[in-house]
């Protein structure tokens, strides 16, 4: 088997074993657990120590830091890219600079367009003959948006619950959908065994390193967008865990190859109603060994995209928390609604429940600790408020009714206004 031209080893994120890179090696042989993709040191060395890319957009301007080998399976689509935006008001207790990455703006209106893209890519490289994957809605609509725009159909398994916005999404892409009858652990399970044993590239999060490798993008624009510079602290929304490991690993390689000097403090921000990285954090915190820190909870969040019973990445985001020096923060739902409702009407930003649950985390450490209030301050836009219209609608204000008459109406108006 020949060398990797970027990737060095894939180390184990649970019992820390290192392995040599094969291309169908997704999870740790010796344990199960995940698996970090480690890049070589010279890694850069193709190209002069540069990490970007200026003759590309989006996710592809930082090929260099990416496990690609070639330029096949790339989506035409732009991916990545999305703007940060400077908050312009104070917060009472906020942050000195208040920041918010906008990824609603990707092709699938996703976060996951970012995983997607890069497991697609290294599908394509790796002659993958069906790509497939397990989600409650955008990691499944942003496999097949990507999918579709290189003429490849994916095959996505969601649960019967999954919102009507994202099921309809993955269907016009022309995904093969499979509605399993149960939760998300229940589809991310069957679609794991399906895989197996029809050998199809297994896009799931947490059993693919290669998902973590496009998320990771975000932090190298960040980084980008600030003028090379490292924010302070970054605010993440975590349901299974993966973004969160994502953000990390992309500040890890860029302190590892001296484009940063220190690693921001990373916040992992969840529904207190799905709370199993948080739960497993303070374990740790108590002395419970690693291994059996994460145990599962039973999630029934309103914000969707992080409702998860056992975090598939989560032994991810603990190293990552361990690794950084950040911490868990539980938020309620309602407050993660009246953050989404927030966001909408102080900056523009349109976020589902799970795209404002990391601003549900800074208003509240605000409320409740107080930033020193000299921070850069980031906080992760995951997702549109198009995905998930009926929940955001509990948060949202009465519409002023008035009958057609223009005098009966503006009598109304003017007490309303």
């Amino acid at each position: 088997m020949k060398q990797h031209s970027k990737i060095s080893a894939l180390s184990c994120l649970v019992c820390r074993n290192r392995h040599a890179w094969t291309p169908q090696l997704f999870v740790c042989p010796d344990c199960g657990g995940n698996l970090l993709v480690e890049l070589r040191p010279d890694a850069l060395q193709a190209t002069g120590g540069v990490w970007r890319d200026p003759t590309q957009t989006g996710v592809w301007k930082y090929a260099p830091l990416l496990p690609l080998e070639t330029t096949e399976g790339r989506t035409p689509l732009t991916v990545g890219g999305t703007p940060l935006l400077e908050f312009r008001e104070k917060i009472p207790g906020g942050p000195g600079r208040l920041f918010f990455k906008d990824d609603s703006r990707n092709p699938s209106a996703s976060f996951k367009d970012r995983a997607g893209a890069i497991a697609l890519a290294y599908a394509v490289e790796m002659n993958a003959p069906r790509i497939a994957g397990a989600s409650t809605g955008n990691a499944g609509s942003s496999m097949a948006c990507l999918a579709a725009s290189i003429g490849r159909q994916a095959t996505v398994f969601v649960p019967k619950t999954a919102p009507r916005a994202k099921l309809t999404q993955l269907l016009l892409y022309g995904a093969a959908v499979v509605r399993v009858d149960g939760v998300y652990d229940d589809a991310f399970d069957l679609c794991t065994r399906v895989c197996k044993e029809r050998g199809w590239f297994n896009r799931n999060t947490g059993a693919n390193p290669y998902t973590r490798e496009g998320k990771k993008t975000v932090s190298f624009e960040l980084v980008d967008q600030l003028g090379e510079q490292q924010p302070d602290m970054v605010f993440v929304s975590a349901g299974d865990g993966n973004i969160f490991s994502g953000v990390w690993k992309g500040f890890r390689d860029l302190l590892d190859f001296g484009v940063i000097q220190r690693m921001p403090v990373l916040v992992a921000v969840q529904s207190d109603k799905s709370n199993a990285i948080a739960l497993a954090h303070q374990r740790l915190l108590d002395g419970v060994p690693f291994a059996e820190a994460l145990q599962p909870v039973s999630a029934t969040t309103i914000a969707d995209s992080i409702s998860v019973d056992l975090p598939r990445d989560g032994h991810g985001a603990l190293r990552a928390l361990e690794d950084c020096g950040g911490f868990a923060l539980q938020v309620s739902d309602q407050e993660i609604l009246e953050a989404a409702s927030y966001l909408a009407s102080k900056t523009g930003i349109f976020a589902e429940p799970a795209g404002a649950c990391a601003t549900a985390g800074i208003l509240k450490y605000a409320r409740t600790k107080g930033f020193k209030g000299n921070e850069t301050v980031v906080s992760l836009v995951t997702g549109s408020g198009l995905k998930d219209i009926d929940s955001l609608l509990k948060a949202a204000p009465a519409a002023i009714e008035v009958p057609k008459d223009y005098d009966a109406a503006m009598k109304i108006l003017e007490t309303a206004l």
